[in-house]
């Protein structure tokens, strides 16, 4: 699906080479296998994630008949790790590394290329249970992302953003699980694409996990293969009559448990509405590594036994 806006008047104040703006909406995140989104799934000591994408036309901008299409497509590579403090308190850092090709704005008249290789945002975040257990509960998720000066290319935001959400999640019978997030994401600074105005943002996003029945000679429990699915979408704030993008992408994916420390998932995802950030398809492969000792076990004070030795 083509991610098609309607641009016009790249002139005066509303300069196209103003915009900085990350295109690839895709916010998995860091130490865990689930889904596309934080859904609340549990984390006891740490994890380390490798996720490999590709992502097919997330934008494309017409001027007057004139098409220009910033990012064709682009590959990246997601470094990531998170650590849990206790039972309640998971935090997460994660940086995407890319490889893009397109013709940023040469189409609409701007002399500057695409960078190729450009290194994203990075982003820390905090996740907290302040209701429930681990199997249902509610949380609450701030993250801080920071720039690292490649929004011209696409890949990033001019400067810091904060996102706050509120995560659901519920286990059903047979372990389906049921998650939902909603939360607001602020811009330090707004950002002009065309005469569009890229600023704060409103984001949901829900999902469902089902384990798959195990088939002999493959699989021996329903905990080793799931089936995810999930719908994410952002409604752009709306200035001067003009909305900002409002992407809806929906995935499929599977998540294996290859070993007890060792989950592999893979997502596929498809825009839902012509709008900057709606890939035409996207593909995910996620590998993530999980350590089950507890950071603060090693701040902890020492038990008579261990005052004994």
């Amino acid at each position: 699906m083509k991610a098609l806006v309607a641009l016009v008047a790249l002139a005066g104040t509303a300069r196209a080479d103003s915009a900085s703006i990350e295109v690839d909406r895709e916010d998995a995140p860091a130490g865990r296998v689930e889904l596309g989104f934080d859904g609340g799934a549990p984390l006891v000591g740490w994890g380390l994630s490798l996720g490999l994408g590709y992502i097919d036309h997330p934008i494309a901008l017409d001027n007057n008949g004139a098409i220009s299409r910033p990012v064709e497509h682009r590959e990246t590579a997601v470094l990531g790790g998170a650590v849990a403090l206790g039972s309640a308190i998971v935090l997460d850092v994660r940086l995407p590394m890319s490889h893009q090709v397109g013709d940023r704005l040469i189409g609409l008249g701007e002399p500057e290329a695409l960078n190729r290789w450009v290194l994203g945002d990075l982003r820390i975040a905090g996740r907290a249970r302040f209701a429930g257990s681990a199997t249902d509960a509610v949380f609450l998720r701030a993250a801080l992302t920071l720039p690292t000066g490649n929004g011209s290319s696409f890949a990033g935001d001019p400067r810091y953003s904060v996102a706050i959400g509120i995560i659901g999640r519920t286990t059903l019978p047979y372990g389906i699980v049921l998650a939902g997030t909603a939360g607001i994401r602020i811009r330090g600074a707004e950002a002009m694409l065309g005469d569009r105005l890229v600023g704060d943002e409103l984001d949901a996003a829900a999902g469902v996990v089902v384990p798959l029945p195990p088939i002999a000679h493959l699989w021996c429990t329903a905990d080793q293969l799931k089936l995810a699915l999930e719908t994410v979408a952002v409604l752009g704030d709306e200035v001067d009559h003009q909305r900002g993008p409002s992407p809806v992408e929906a995935r499929a994916g599977l998540v294996a448990k290859i070993i007890p420390a060792l989950t592999i998932g893979a997502r596929f995802g498809v825009g839902l509405d012509d709008q900057i950030g709606a890939p035409r398809w996207r593909v995910m492969l996620e590998l993530a590594w999980q350590g089950d000792g507890n950071l603060l076990s090693s701040f902890s004070a020492p038990t008579d036994d261990d005052s004994a030795e």
